[in-house]
């Protein structure tokens, strides 16, 4: 299988290279930590001036026309440079809404980067519609939201959340303005520094209808696929990263009075480190394709997710491992991946279900 980008997607993906590498440094990436939309401004307008926030959006709404593969280069050159988190939140919403609602009128805002989307779809017990409490109420002209949405990325500083909603019998998908008092959104501490919310709808007005009412299911289905085909593609990027950073320092770093790389023990990690790394790319960039293409012959998907939010955290325990009490600093990259491994694998890869998914089939 050929996972060589296209000249376009690797011109997108060198441009993240280059950009991350001069401004995402281990200052700011700390400073960016005490920022309370997580980015500051200037670099925020950077970045909506590149175009990044509509690769994944119709031309007509200032957008590439991107799809899921050219999504999943840039997220995961971001996530192996440690571009902001509200950042790659922003480019999923952005492709989120598109394919949703490619003619939505409020697209051309979000890609220009003046206005932000929150995906507001997990309660606080429920992941899957057949959970949910968040309820609407009235007629298509009148609508309101009523209920709690927990784990919101980016809900704070969002000027628009996509809800998903129980709708009688159905699901339905609406736009709704974050204002008070029809939308109080309550930080939450997160292990991995993104900035989450619940978020509490009382008479929330509609705003806009995304797609038919009460038919949301499958195209929520679909969306919530392409969201952890994109994290398995970040998961990646930042395994390249750490895998990078621990042959870097075994090479320099030196101990009774040689190269660490030298002792066969040290050897022996960085080469399991390189193996998982390649099953690891693998596994998610079959998964990314197949998805993108509609050619899954199985539970691609779930296999990825098995393994590779797991090979993530142990490439990053391993680099900590070697990098001895460096890599535990806060000042250091390694602690800003482990980080984000963990919160991708908690949102996007639990170990738990995929396994489930995959025993199933085979006992079926």
């Amino acid at each position: 299988m050929d996972f060589t980008p296209t000249p376009e997607q690797q011109e997108l993906k060198n441009a993240v290279r280059e950009l991350a590498t001069r401004e995402c440094t281990p200052e700011r990436l700390l400073a960016w930590e005490n920022e309370p939309a997580g980015i500051d401004d200037g670099t925020w307008r950077a970045i909506a001036e590149l175009g990044w926030l509509g690769v994944g959006a119709p031309e007509s709404a200032g957008g590439t026309g991107g799809g899921l593969v050219d999504l999943a280069c840039l997220l995961e050159e971001c996530a192996r440079g440690l571009v902001p988190r509200p950042v790659t939140g922003a480019i999923r919403a952005v492709a989120a809404l598109a394919a949703l609602d490619p003619a939505s009128p409020r697209l051309a805002d979000l890609v220009a980067g003046k206005k932000r989307l929150a995906l507001a779809f997990d309660e606080e017990t429920a992941r899957t519609p057949d959970g949910w409490t968040t309820k609407l109420s009235g007629d298509r002209a009148n609508a309101t939201v009523d209920g709690t949405k927990a784990y919101v990325p980016d809900a704070l500083d969002a000027d628009l959340h996509l809800v998903a909603v129980r709708d009688g019998a159905g699901t339905s998908l609406v736009l709704v303005e974050n204002r008070a008092p029809g939308a109080v959104a309550s930080a939450v501490k997160t292990f991995g520094g993104d900035r989450q919310a619940h978020v509490k709808y009382e008479a929330a007005p509609v705003v806009a209808w995304v797609g038919a009412r009460g038919e949301a299911d499958a195209a929520l289905a679909s969306l919530w696929r392409r969201q952890v085909a994109l994290a398995l593609a970040e998961m990646v990027g930042g395994m390249d990263a750490v895998l990078e950073m621990a042959v870097a320092y075994v090479k320099e770093r030196q101990q009774f009075g040689q190269k660490i790389a030298l002792f066969q023990a040290v050897r022996h990690q960085i080469a399991d480190m390189g193996t998982q790394f390649t099953a690891a790319r693998h596994l998610a960039w079959q998964a990314v394709t197949r998805v993108a293409s509609g050619t899954e012959q199985g539970h691609e998907l779930a296999s990825a997710c098995a393994y590779v939010g797991q090979a993530f955290k142990r490439l990053c325990w391993t680099s900590h491992h070697v990098h001895g009490g460096a890599g535990f600093v806060v000042e250091h990259r390694m602690r800003f991946h482990s980080e984000r491994a963990q919160s991708l694998c908690i949102r996007y890869a639990p170990e738990a279900p995929a396994l489930s998914e995959i025993a199933s089939a085979l006992l079926d």
